[in-house]
């Protein structure tokens, strides 16, 4: 490990990553892929150390052409006269709003996809009927004289409103699904959001050149994005799926890069959008497409998830997931892939490096992808009437991968885990009998607070370490679990969501999962469904009568890595809910110093103490903490918890 003093912690090197990381398969694959010569994500990060101190500290700006402009004791002002607070905030701001766009552009796909399937023009048999009723009745849809079709496309019309409207109207979703004492709390602050598109639009506004110069108004938008954020991309886009494709309920199933088969035809679904995922499943598992693999000499098809789509598949079907954003380098090295199909966002530019070197076919179903040398086949939502045609011909084209490739480089690891997911909202207070004996599970003690642990991975942690490592502390510590997005796989393959991992968790949790027939750690599915977290949270809340800011729950972002994981801790921090996060982002660290007449500084600065101080505690009743060191990060989070559960006199 390298001390990387502008970050303040650690960096891990190619070999720590070998050493730490929870997952045997990881080094097999990583040994594997570097003696073929094919470079992964682990060799282009050493490559790129040591990474510009600016940067890593958030204090380089170029949001104009006048820059870019590094703030530094130097240099303490841009070209422009922006000082550190306000370069350091902007550039959060802006990734939040990045973040907000993938996750809005998520939501428009499935929206416009479930309005095509209520008006019938397109060939998606809605699963979750029940759903849109209830969600008519919360929007306060009138239904008389309406077809039941016709209510699921008004409600699907409302869920796009919250997506892009433009007009200082009332959010369906944030009116019908945020506690009453925290939009008191937003109404207070004036951060209450229109929309999605919207509060991107004005975040970037408010951040280019001769803008907004007042950090503290800038600060004021990151958290009127974040409620847009939760609003308006991830409940539209999880409540839409579920409209779809049906409410998952758990299903035990087995994961890991073992449940890839020699002599079958390996497909791996990645990316986001369920839309084209769905139909092509239902392509593959059709008479002709499984012909088609046996005259190709194949025993079978293998279907595996990886990302965001892999959890949306095992949620709902128990397909198996295989790996995450960081490890897809890792799962073509197996040479047993014959095909990735990708949508949209967190498929890196490395995977088509590797599947080059194994002969992979990838293909691109989203019209926002294009990899060069790749199959494309985009799914328009706006064009909805192709699907089916569109859906047969990537089927197609993924099968014949399979007889076009030198299978001579087949390498799996025999690693298997059980697992289970599935978890909706209401299937987690279905299994511990209802929201009111959970919430006295939580209150007596048997439970000593609820965790979710969900984000990307990031190079700058040993992969997927900190995950596994906090998430396993919590639970020995008797903390219930929630996890989604890439931090879920690696939960997953690390066998916490198997319900004989109760075993690792203290009496009495340990009798209450074991009744429950339920693992310590709850896969709940993709980063959009952190609203069935957030549900859980807000419901516990409810029936005991306790504000969310005073009970004992964390949001645990053990590896940061993409823009969006900004927007989903800003979520959770709006919501008066904290969050322990696993490096500090590019956020100035505050670094302890020795002053000009030698007395010792403690280093902080206006935005940590924004953050992690008094700023964000004293409006919103919640903080970030950080910790690199997975061990002392969970005994931090589990300080948390404790004082939570004294301040309100539960011991």
């Amino acid at each position: 490990m390298k001390f990387n003093k502008h970050l303040n912690q650690p960096i891990p090197e190619k070999d720590d990553v070998r050493a730490k990381t929870p997952n045997p398969a990881t080094v097999q694959l990583m040994d594997k892929l570097e003696s073929a010569g094919c470079e992964t994500v682990f060799d282009r990060f050493a490559a790129q150390q040591p990474q510009c101190p600016s940067g890593l500290r958030g204090t380089c700006c170029r949001m104009c052409q006048w820059g870019p402009c590094r703030i530094s004791d130097k240099a303490p002002r841009g070209v422009c006269g922006r000082d550190m607070n306000q370069v350091v905030m902007a550039n959060i701001v802006r990734q939040l709003a990045a973040g907000m766009s993938a996750h809005a552009r998520h939501a428009h796909e499935v929206i416009l996809a479930l309005i095509a399937a209520a008006e019938g023009t397109a060939t998606i048999t809605l699963k979750g009927r029940e759903r849109a009723l209830e969600l008519a009745d919360r929007f306060g849809i009138d239904t008389a004289g309406r077809t039941e079709d016709e209510v699921i496309a008004a409600v699907a019309r409302a869920l796009l409103d919250d997506v892009g409207r433009m007009t200082a109207d009332p959010m369906h979703t944030l009116e019908a699904f945020a506690p009453a004492d925290r939009r008191e709390v937003w109404e207070g602050l004036d951060i209450l959001p229109r929309s999605a598109s919207y509060e991107s639009m004005e975040s970037l506004h408010m951040t280019t050149l001769g803008a907004c110069s007042d950090w503290t108004a800038l600060a004021d938008q990151e958290l009127r994005s974040a409620l847009a954020y939760c609003y308006g991309t991830l409940y539209t886009s999880s409540l839409a799926t579920e409209v779809l494709y049906g409410v998952p309920t758990p299903k035990l199933t087995e994961v890991n890069y073992g449940v890839l088969k020699p002599g079958y035809v390996n497909i791996l679904l990645h990316g986001h959008s369920p839309v084209m995922v769905e139909k092509v499943i239902e392509k593959v598992r059709s008479p002709e497409i499984e012909a088609l693999a046996r005259e190709a000499g194949a025993e079978g098809i293998v279907l595996g998830g990886m990302c965001c789509t892999g959890d949306e598949l095992l949620a709902r079907y128990g397909i198996p997931t295989v790996t995450n954003i960081m490890g897809q380098e890792l799962a073509l090295g197996t040479g047993a892939v014959d095909a990735v199909i990708v949508d949209m966002q967190c498929v890196i530019p490395g995977l088509k490096i590797v599947a080059d070197c194994f002969g992979t076919e990838i293909i691109t179903t989203s019209t926002s992808n294009r990899i060069p040398g790749a199959t494309h086949i985009p799914f328009d939502p706006e064009r909805p009437e192709t699907l089916d045609e569109d859906a047969e011909r990537v089927a197609r084209a993924a099968v014949a991968a399979f007889g076009t490739r030198d299978r001579s480089k087949i390498e799996i690891p025999e690693r298997v885990t059980t697992a289970m997911g599935g978890f909706s909202y209401e299937a987690i207070l279905e299994s511990f009998g209802g929201a009111g004996a959970l919430a006295e599970a939580l209150r007596d003690g048997r439970i000593r607070g609820v965790a979710t642990v969900v984000g990307c991975n990031t190079p700058k942690v040993a992969y997927e370490s900190a995950h596994v490592g906090i998430a396993r502390r919590l639970v020995e510590g008797g903390v219930l679990v929630t996890t989604t997005g890439c931090a879920s796989h690696a939960l997953l393959n690390a066998g916490l969501c198997d319900p004989a991992a109760a075993a690792l968790a203290p009496q009495p949790l340990r009798g209450l999962l074991e009744a429950a027939g339920v693992p310590p750690v709850l896969a709940v599915g993709g980063c959009v469904d952190n609203v069935r977290s957030l549900r859980l949270f807000i419901a516990l809340a409810e029936e005991l009568g306790v504000p969310l800011a005073d009970l004992p729950y964390l949001f645990v972002g053990a590896e940061p890595g993409n823009e969006k994981t900004v927007g989903q801790g800003a979520t959770f921090l709006a919501h008066g809910i904290s969050v322990l996060s696993g490096f500090p982002a590019q956020i100035p660290v505050a670094v302890p110093r020795t002053g000009p007449d030698g007395e010792l500084l403690d280093g902080r600065n206006d935005i940590t103490e924004f953050f992690a101080g008094d700023g964000l505690l004293t409006t919103v009743g919640a903080k970030i903490y950080t910790e690199t060191d997975p061990a002392c990060a969970a005994q931090t989070g589990l300080l948390h918890l404790r004082r939570k559960r004294q301040a309100l006199g539960w011991g």
